[in-house]
């Protein structure tokens, strides 16, 4: 499994067997195995990577390398911006509550939402807001979310339309994922930062990860850098958003990676059921997870 690098930081998780965090200065592709992880680091400009392994369903080792100079303090315990790799982990805790009969995978989600979906032209921001009127939204499920076929765009800055019908076409969605995590709280009665602390945060061990920023987070996390090297703002996320405000290290990632392949029943569902993105390149999506 695989999920693409998206713009917020610079983030990879290679195949099921690896996790691996980067601020990067420039993109840059290697064989690990083939060269030390420092030395990649130095080709290829990334200023700070810390590496998660996994084998056999274990954490085997995390590494860790700085390539720039002056060199970046980067170890197991590093904290980076998740970006994308939000929607896994979530979608984790998503198909939980399903299994625990909480949640249904095809029930239209205003179900749990009677007073509809408000939503917010920033997602970060309450106002400007507007209340969704279009009928199609009746339609959309907890599985068009995580299968990307809400027909909702990725993000709209305006007044949210569908550019398809739901359930017709795969088209990548934060914009869904909002709207499913509003469902979640509603369900479960919790901010979506303080659900995930104790629905899969605790209970996996996951110490070092959040939804939102705090001031431990902020002592340990690692800046993104830029093409020149030099630093990038760091974002201090207070409000969760399911779709990208994840804070989380390389190790923490690593052992969600150990739950998944280790839950037969959910890989079996994340698997069962692919919507086809790139026949070509033999690219589907299943549920949460780029396959």
């Amino acid at each position: 499994m695989a999920v693409a690098r998206r713009r917020l930081t610079c983030w990879a998780v290679a195949s099921a067997a690896a996790a691996v965090l980067f601020g990067c200065a420039s993109p840059g592709h290697g064989d690990i195995g083939a060269h030390s992880l420092q030395s990649l680091a130095q080709e290829h400009h990334v200023c700070a990577v810390a590496l998660a392994i996994v084998k056999n369903r274990r954490l085997d080792t995390v590494e860790s390398a700085s390539g720039c100079t002056p060199a970046v303090a980067v170890h197991a315990d590093s904290v980076f911006q998740a970006a994308s790799l939000s929607k896994p982990v979530f979608a984790y805790a998503v198909l939980k509550l399903v299994e625990q009969g909480k949640l249904a995978l095809d029930a239209p989600l205003l179900q749990y939402l009677p007073d509809g979906y408000r939503h917010r032209h920033q997602p970060l921001k309450a106002e400007p807001s507007d209340l969704v009127s279009d009928p199609r939204l009746q339609a959309v499920t907890a599985r068009m979310v995580l299968t990307h076929t809400s027909g909702w765009p990725n993000w709209a800055s305006g007044p949210l339309g569908f550019e398809a019908k739901p359930g017709s076409a795969w088209g990548y969605s934060g914009e869904g994922f909002v709207l499913l995590q509003r469902a979640i709280e509603a369900v479960t009665g919790e901010p979506l930062d303080r659900f995930m602390a104790s629905q899969v945060f605790q209970p996996l061990g996951m110490d070092h990860s959040s939804y939102v920023w705090s001031e431990d987070i902020a002592r340990e996390l690692v800046s993104g850098t830029k093409a020149n090297g030099g630093p990038r703002k760091n974002m201090a996320l207070t409000q969760p958003i399911a779709a990208f405000s994840l804070y989380t290290t390389a190790q923490d990632y690593g052992k969600f990676l150990v739950a998944v392949l280790s839950d037969a029943p959910l890989l079996s569902q994340v698997t069962a059921s692919p919507v086809s993105v790139e026949p070509r390149l033999g690219i589907s999506w299943g549920l949460g997870w780029g396959l």
